[in-house]
C-alpha cells in the first residue's frame, strides 16, 4: 500500500476492471496423425502405440507451476485412444492436494470414446463441447456413487463450440484455477482449433507422427507448418524416429510445434547482430561490453499479452516489485529486500554508496532514482523516509489527467532524467524517458521508451516487462485499452561475461507470450499489489545465470 495520502494518490476509474481478462484463454492441442495425416474413422484409432498414450497421459496431467502437488495418482487412458480401454489402474495412496488442474476440451464423441470408468478424466477438468447432451445427462452414464465427484470436473459448453469454450476458460473461476487447456479432438473440433479465431491463441502442437501399416482413416488432421490459416509453425523439438513396443511395432516421432514469436525474435536478433557486428568496449564495471548503437522493438499489448521473454525465464515477481515501488515514489531498496527481490542490493550496498561520494545515505537509499523523479520531479531529497507529499512535479499524476481531458496531447512525456540530481543517485538511470500515445480509433495506449544504456542479458527482458506493466496500469487508470509498447535503445550492449549464456539462449525457438490477468482491482493506482495479479500460460525455458555487472 503506497504512505502517500489519498489527495496525492491516482484515483481508479469505475471501467479499471473492463480489461481485467483476455478475451480466449490460450491452449495446446495433442493430436496423433499417421503419414496421410490421418487420426482415425470416427470410433476407434487404427494402431496401438502405448509409448503415445503415456505422453498423452503425462502431457495433460503434468503441472508446471506452484500448483503441482509433489505426487500424482495414476493417470487415466487418453480420450485420444478412443474405443481402447486401458488396463486397471493399480492402488495407490491419495496424492496431495494439487490447487490447480489442466483442462481438456473435446467433442461430445470424444467424450464417449473414454471408457465410462475413466470419465471424467483423472486429475483434469473435461470440458465437453456438445449441443445434444446437458451436463446431468452425461453424468447420468456414471455410477451413482461417482456423479457427485466427477460434476467437479465436468463442463458443458453447449454453444458456440471451442471458440465459446476458450473464451469460458478466460474468466474466474478457470483463468487461475486451470493452468494449461489442452485441445484433444476429435476431427470437428481440431478443425475449429486451426482456424481463426481459436489459432491467434494456439501456443502449442504436440503431433505424434506414427507410419502406419495402412491407410484406414477417415478423419484427418491437416497441417502445413509452413503456412496454416496464416500462422508459420517452428519445430522446437522431435523426438526422432522411435519403434514402439506395441503391436506391430511401428515408427512413431513425438514432435513439438509452436506459432513463431516474431516480437521476441526482435531480441534475439539483434543479440546476435551485436555479437557478430558489435564494437568492443571497455565500461565503468571493469567487465567490458559489445555493443551497437541505436535498435528498436515494438510488442503488442493487446488481449493481455504480457511481452515476458520465454527463451528464459523472466523474474515476473521482480519485476512487478519494482515497477509498483517506482510508481509509489518509493526510494528505500530495503522494501523490495524485504519483498524478497535483491535486484538493487548491490547498488545500495553501503560499500557502493560510499564508491559514489553518498556517504550520508543510508544503507538501501538509493538517492532520488526513478519513482522519485516520476512522482516528485525537482523536489529537494533529503532521505528515503522522508514524506514528499505534494512536493515536486507529479509527472505520472499530469499524465493521468491529461489522458483523461486531451488524449492527442503530443506532451505525454515523463522522464527520471534530472542532471542537477544524477550525483545524489545511486545510479543514474537508465531507461529514462518515456511517451504515451493514444489511437483514438481503437482507445488503444501505446507507450515509447528510451533506454540510453541496455544490458542485453539481464536489464532489457527486465525494462521490456515492466514498461509493458506500467502501460496496462495506465491504460487502466484512463479507461483504455493496452496497445504497443515501443522500446527505443541507445547503447545497445552484452556484458563479456554474458557471452557464452546469451549464445544458449540463441539456440532456444521462442514461445508464444502469456497474459496478465487482474484478480483484484483498487481505488488507487499505487495501491495495486503484485498479489492483485497474476502471469497466466507463462512457460519459459529454464532460467540462464547471467552475473550483474556493478
Amino acid at each position: 500500500m503506497s504512505r502517500a495520502a489519498p489527495a496525492y494518490k491516482i484515483a481508479m476509474p469505475p471501467t479499471k476492471g473492463d480489461h481485467a481478462y483476455p478475451t480466449m484463454r490460450n491452449f495446446q492441442i495433442v493430436v496423433a496423425a499417421d503419414q496421410h495425416e490421418g487420426i482415425g474413422d470416427g470410433e476407434t484409432i487404427p494402431w496401438h502405440v502405448p509409448e503415445d498414450v503415456q505422453f498423452f497421459k503425462d502431457k495433460t496431467m503434468k503441472l508446471r507451476g506452484a500448483g503441482a502437488a509433489a505426487k500424482k495418482a495414476p493417470a487415466a487412458p487418453p480420450a485420444a485412444q478412443e474405443g481402447q480401454a486401458a488396463a486397471a489402474a493399480p492402488a495407490a495412496a491419495a496424492p496431495p492436494k494439487r490447487t490447480k488442474m489442466n483442462a481438456v476440451v473435446m467433442g461430445r464423441k470424444t467424450w464417449e470414446s473414454v471408457p465410462v470408468r475413466f470419465r471424467p478424466l483423472k486429475d483434469r477438468l473435461s470440458v465437453v463441447l456438445t449441443r445434444s447432451q446437458t451436463k446431468e445427462e452425461l453424468l447420468r452414464e456414471l455410477p451413482e456413487d461417482r456423479r457427485e465427484a466427477a460434476a467437479a470436473q465436468l463442463v458443458v459448453v453447449a454453444e458456440g463450440g471451442l471458440a465459446a469454450a476458450l473464451a469460458l476458460l478466460a474468466r474466474p473461476p478457470y483463468i487461475t484455477s486451470v493452468e494449461t487447456v489442452f485441445c484433444i479432438g476429435g476431427a470437428q473440433v481440431y478443425t475449429e482449433a486451426m482456424a481463426a479465431p481459436c489459432i491467434e491463441k494456439l501456443t502449442t502442437i504436440y503431433l505424434t507422427k506414427v507410419t502406419a501399416a495402412e491407410a484406414r482413416c477417415s478423419r484427418f488432421f491437416p497441417f502445413d507448418p509452413a503456412a496454416t490459416a496464416g500462422v508459420r509453425w517452428e519445430l522446437e523439438h522431435s523426438s526422432g524416429p522411435l519403434v514402439s513396443a506395441g503391436e506391430g511395432g511401428l515408427t512413431y516421432e513425438i514432435c513439438k510445434y509452436v506459432p513463431e514469436n516474431a516480437e521476441e525474435k526482435q531480441y534475439l536478433q539483434l543479440i546476435d547482430r551485436i555479437l557478430t557486428h558489435g564494437i568492443v568496449k571497455e565500461d565503468r564495471t571493469g567487465v567490458g561490453t559489445i555493443s551497437q548503437f541505436g535498435a528498436q522493438m515494438r510488442f503488442s499489448l493487446r488481449d493481455n499479452q504480457l511481452p515476458l521473454l520465454t527463451t528464459k525465464r523472466v523474474f515476473w515477481r521482480g519485476v512487478s516489485e519494482e515497477l509498483i515501488w517506482f510508481l509509489r515514489g518509493e526510494t528505500d531498496a530495503k522494501l523490495l529486500a524485504d519483498a524478497g527481490v535483491h535486484i538493487w542490493d548491490d547498488n545500495g550496498s553501503r560499500a557502493f554508496l560510499d564508491s559514489r561520494g553518498l556517504t550520508e545515505n543510508a544503507e538501501m537509499d538509493l538517492g532520488p532514482v526513478y519513482g522519485f523523479q516520476w512522482r516528485h520531479f525537482g523536489a529537494e531529497y533529503t532521505s528515503a523516509r522522508e514524506n514528499y507529499d505534494g512536493k515536486g512535479v507529479d509527472q505520472i499524476k499530469r499524465i493521468v489527467e491529461t489522458l483523461r481531458s486531451n488524449p492527442n496531447d503530443r506532451r505525454l512525456l515523463f522522464t527520471a532524467w534530472n542532471p542537477a540530481a544524477l550525483d545524489k543517485m545511486a545510479l543514474p538511470p537508465c531507461h529514462l524517458l518515456g511517451q504515451f500515445y493514444v489511437n483514438t480509433n481503437t482507445q488503444e495506449l501505446s507507450c515509447m521508451l528510451y533506454q540510453r544504456s541496455c544490458d542485453m542479458g539481464l536489464g532489457v527482458p527486465f525494462n521490456i516487462a515492466s514498461y509493458a506493466f506500467l502501460t496496462i496500469l495506465i491504460a487502466k487508470a484512463t479507461g483504455l485499452q493496452p496497445g504497443e509498447l515501443v522500446h527505443t535503445l541507445g547503447d545497445a550492449h552484452v556484458y563479456k561475461n554474458h557471452v557464452e549464456g546469451l549464445r544458449e539462449q540463441l539456440t532456444r525457438v521462442p514461445r508464444r507470450f502469456p497474459v496478465l490477468v487482474f484478480k483484484k482491482e483498487r481505488e488507487y493506482l499505487e495501491d495495486y499489489e503484485v498479489g492483485d495479479v497474476e502471469v497466466v500460460d507463462y512457460d519459459p525455458y529454464p532460467t540462464i545465470a547471467m552475473k550483474m555487472a556493478v
